[in-house]
């Protein structure tokens, strides 16, 4: 019984490292170092919400969901899928410098997601992607947070 149990364990956590995995699939994985360190410098104040959640909606939840939880409608498009915002355990596992850069450069060869930043065409200010941050870590706050 013990060997059954050890079975099931041991295939339970190589299950939850495979969705861990996939769900990092198109995270970055050349982000420097000092960019990863980062610290956000903004609060996303009450007021700032609406207008993030407006930018959210019309650049990102037809890969990222509505939600956040990556079944946009055109999520099944992409080779790689969209980086799932509700899910806790990934969420903790990217540092506020990551996400930045990820929104900054979009998702280089690995993934179909656009560069934001200001030399792209969207042409966000690194103050606006940081503010994006805090608005998509909100998905993974429990509710009422």
């Amino acid at each position: 019984m013990k060997t059954l149990a050890r079975t099931v364990a041991v295939c339970a956590a190589a299950s939850a490292a495979l969705l861990l995995a996939a769900s990092a699939a198109c995270a970055r994985d050349d982000v420097p170092d000092e960019i990863a360190r980062r610290e956000n410098p903004v609060t996303l104040a009450p007021d700032k919400v609406r207008y993030y959640a407006k930018q959210y909606r019309t650049k990102c939840a037809r890969c990222h969901g509505a939600r956040g939880d990556g079944g946009g409608d055109e999520a099944s498009e992409q080779e790689v899928p969209p980086a799932d915002f509700t899910d806790a355990a990934y969420m903790k596992t990217r540092t506020d410098g990551q996400l930045f850069y990820q929104i900054l450069m979009g998702g280089g060869e690995r993934c179909a997601m656009p560069a934001f930043g200001p030399r792209s065409d969207h042409g966000w200010s690194e103050e606006k992607i940081w503010y994006m941050v805090r608005f998509v870590r909100r998905f993974a706050e429990p509710p009422g947070e």
